[in-house]
């Protein structure tokens, strides 16, 4: 995946141009790959919390959910957002609440229902043109501009630590700088700053708009190909060389976990911690002889090689995923790794979790809280298909409800909590 530079003017995309420098190292904390991945193991929602729930979002004319949500749970809410609008609904019941702001033009609107969560305050915070986000609490009222340091990017991403907050911003095509960390206030002054990707420069080969053979943009947090990467979208561009180029849109870099912020480049084999200006290694991906460098993602003969693309944490595991032959082959695999043994489980991502908890549905993880809570959405349709093939799950106890959902009803909303 060696990086291009694009000469037409008017057009810049952005590249998350994650480095690592060498395969990790197999041990304690390490996350095996290498030696899970040829021993596939029936993954089980059992391995991720105690407790199942499913909860049915409420469907009115006001609540109605398009196409490609995104759902993240909150303290006592899930906030699903789409292409067009941001909607919070109660956790505990499903019922609709409220619509947060709108996405427009106006002094107040967002460019981007995206919404970033400010897990201090409880912020909701949005996308606005240029270099700032919006800002509301979860009872709707406007609270107000942000100032970003820079620009908003396409491989932005943004979190709260303390009275600051931490904006990720990936590499830029045919720029030299690294990925960086910046430590700012909500005027945009920045008052810290870390490189994140001190590594060898990719080679850079100026080329004109006809090298590119084709782009394709991916968004589906149910991807058979690409998996969680591609949640909040990929720009995909290949060209006539036979080279390629994946720009990840918002990577999942920054999350909270036991109090600690966690950080994890795009690509990248480390996990680390986030103590003031260091990153302070916590966990690595060993992936022995089938490690992946970013460089050669998508070049002939990496069709066994293992790219890390999805992480998130509960305190007592981490669920993940990886990619074997990115951009050729397009393998994926989630996995778990169990905090407290050390031993980490792998299978194809098509298997799915295992409801070992309520016997329903396979589970396919989407998020994850700060509390730990795993959570994903079942669509109508694919739960009737369920139900066709499965009659008897929804006889008797807490699954019966779903006998009584309509045919356009909102998407469920399952929980695993720990």
């Amino acid at each position: 995946m060696k990086k291009k530079t694009l000469l037409a003017g008017g057009l810049s995309l952005l590249l998350l141009s994650a480095c690592s420098s060498g395969p990790a190292e197999s041990g304690s904390d390490s996350i095996d790959i290498a030696g899970s991945f040829e021993q596939p193991t029936e993954l089980k929602v059992s391995q991720l919390g105690k407790n199942i729930r499913y909860v049915p979002l409420e469907t009115t004319d006001s609540s109605l959910i398009g196409g490609s949500p995104i759902v993240q749970i909150l303290k006592d809410k899930i906030l699903i957002t789409t292409d067009k609008r941001s909607l919070l609904f109660d956790k505990a019941s499903g019922k609709f609440l409220r619509s947060i702001g709108q996405k427009g033009n106006g002094p107040k609107d967002y460019s981007d229902p995206s919404c970033y969560v400010n897990s201090i305050t409880g912020e909701l915070c949005y996308h606005r043109q240029g270099n700032k986000m919006v800002a509301y609490n979860q009872e709707g009222k406007y609270l107000g501009e942000i100032i970003l340091p820079h620009k908003l990017s396409t491989t932005s991403y943004f979190t709260a630590s303390d009275s600051l907050l931490i904006g990720y911003y990936g590499e830029e095509i045919g720029n030299k700088g690294n990925s960086q960390l910046f430590y700012f206030n909500r005027q945009g002054e920045i008052k810290d700053s870390l490189d994140v990707s001190p590594c060898a420069e990719s080679e850079e080969k100026p080329f004109s708009p006809a090298d590119i053979a084709s782009i394709a943009v991916f968004k589906s947090s149910v991807s058979e190909q690409y998996g969680l990467l591609c949640k909040n979208g990929i720009i995909l561009m290949k060209y006539k060389d036979e080279t390629a180029e994946c720009i990840v849109a918002q990577p999942y870099a920054l999350w909270h976990s036991e109090g600690k912020t966690r950080f994890r480049d795009v690509y990248g084999d480390t996990i680390y911690t986030l103590k003031g200006k260091e990153l302070q290694p916590y966990l690595a991906f060993y992936t022995g002889q089938w490690h992946q460098t970013v460089a050669s993602i998508g070049e002939k003969g990496t069709e066994d090689l293992f790219t890390v693309t999805y992480a998130m944490e509960s305190p007592n595991s981490l669920f993940f995923q990886c990619i074997r032959g990115m951009l050729i082959n397009n393998q994926v695999f989630n996995g778990i790794y169990d905090k407290k043994s050390g031993k980490t489980y792998m299978n194809k991502r098509e298997t799915a979790l295992t409801d070992d908890l309520t016997h329903f549905m396979p589970f396919q993880p989407e998020t994850c809280s700060e509390e730990g809570e795993f959570a994903a959405l079942l669509d109508i349709d694919s739960i009737r298909e369920w139900l066709d093939e499965h009659p008897e799950t929804a006889q008797e106890g807490k699954l019966e409800f779903l006998n009584t959902l309509a045919e356009d009803a909102n998407p469920v909303c399952v929980i695993v909590e720990p």
